[in-house]
């Protein structure tokens, strides 16, 4: 089976899953928790059934035990009896699932989604004003969304507005693949890192609550 890699980062490990396989591989390869098995009956799509498996897949590879991943009532997963945080996301080509004892967010995207018809809806006036003047405007609208969706993953929120309530200090992807942003929110504002990577025709982008 085609597990990608991991990834070891400052504060925890990420690992990446190449999508391939049929569900039935999986099931082959690893026994789902009850609670696992009813949530999987109810995934109707091969592709969802897929994504859903190779996360657990993954979680298997890149640590020692075996933890049950539970979901919040805002649907944000947790690791049942453990100090790590989860996050975990996919594009149509892989899987990724970080861990970390901090309050983190991972997402892919690919970087050839196109994504201009909703960029006023997650790109802040300012955030626009600044990619219109790089070279590689996509790169940056596939990074700056990807970060917002990881830093939403990361909260506990609901109804959170990528396009005022999220803002990506300015930066050029071309030239760090480093960078922060806040998201500001109930009178507070929360500081995130971020950092991205390219492989395979996609972004992956994860973000750490400092």
């Amino acid at each position: 089976m085609p597990f990608f890699r991991t990834i070891k980062v400052r504060d925890g490990i990420i690992g990446t899953w190449h999508l391939t396989e049929e569900p039935y591989e999986f099931l082959n390869e690893i026994t789902l928790s009850i609670a696992d098995r009813e949530r999987f009956d109810k995934i109707k799509s091969d592709k969802r059934r897929v994504e859903f498996l190779a996360a657990r897949c993954l979680l298997n590879k890149v640590m020692s035990d075996e933890p049950q991943v539970s979901y919040s009532d805002l649907g944000k997963p947790f690791l049942e009896n453990h100090s790590l945080n989860i996050s975990i996301s996919h594009s149509s080509d892989f899987v990724g699932v970080f861990l970390s004892e901090k309050n983190i967010g991972i997402d892919i995207e690919r970087t050839d989604r196109m994504i201009d018809k909703v960029a006023d809806r997650f790109l802040h006036p300012d955030e626009k004003v600044h990619i219109k003047q790089l070279n590689n405007q996509q790169l940056a609208k596939i990074v700056y969304w990807s970060a917002k969706e990881a830093i939403f993953k990361s909260s506990e929120s609901q109804g959170i507005q990528f396009n005022n309530q999220i803002y990506i200090v300015p930066f050029n992807p071309e030239l760090t693949t480093n960078f922060f942003a806040q998201l500001r929110m109930d009178n507070k504002t929360f500081r995130y890192r971020l950092s991205f990577q390219n492989f395979e025709n996609n972004v992956l982008v994860y973000c750490v609550q400092e």
